[in-house]
């Protein structure tokens, strides 16, 4: 099922929608249909056959996933 970002141009709000069939997207606030599309990411899983290491600060994030320092 696709997923589609989008940012209204009347009043900057940014969202996503799931559109069915020919259905329009349609902003959640001011439900204007003046929409720019945006580029949308995506995330990756992979398992390891090691874990990874903490960076070792006193505030490590490595139990969120998100440690930038690995």
């Amino acid at each position: 099922m696709p997923i589609f970002e989008y940012r209204c141009e009347d009043c900057g709000t940014t969202f996503e929608a799931i559109l069915l069939g020919s259905r329009q997207a349609e902003c959640p606030k001011c439900h204007a249909q003046n929409l720019q599309q945006q580029l949308s990411t995506f995330a990756v899983s992979t398992k390891s056959s090691r874990p990874a290491a903490g960076c070792g600060a006193e505030t490590c994030c490595m139990g969120s996933g998100s440690c930038g320092m690995n």
